[in-house]
């Protein structure tokens, strides 16, 4: 009889310590979980960012072959160019480059995190 009560003594025992094991297991898999959360969160705002300053470069190219094509007209048509005309579209690019410079310095802010 006191055979049966200390298996049955050790099996809570062990039971006891399997459950403390798996609760454990739980939680060092549910932190796991939330860095791997984490990493796609933050992989996906970097992509985002990177692909808002494609398309920003992208408009920004329009702008210099517009540019361009204005500085040409006038070159050809008058001999001289008139700078007054292209500070517009100077301006468009220059907050275009101010756009990704703040988009870049997200994606460095992201990355240290």
């Amino acid at each position: 009889m006191k055979k049966k009560i200390d298996i049955q003594k050790e099996v809570a025992k062990i039971w006891q310590e399997a459950k403390y094991n798996l609760k454990e297991l739980g939680q060092k898999t549910m932190l796991l979980a939330q860095r791997g959360e984490k990493e796609v969160v933050r992989a996906s705002k970097t992509g985002k960012l990177q692909l808002d300053i494609v398309s920003l470069n992208l408009k920004k190219e329009n702008i210099f072959r517009q540019a361009g094509k204005k500085v040409y007209e006038m070159h050809s048509k008058k001999g001289e160019i008139a700078s007054a005309k292209l500070s517009s579209l100077f301006n468009q690019a220059d907050k275009l480059n101010q756009e990704i410079k703040a988009k870049k310095a997200k994606i460095a802010k992201l990355r240290k995190q």
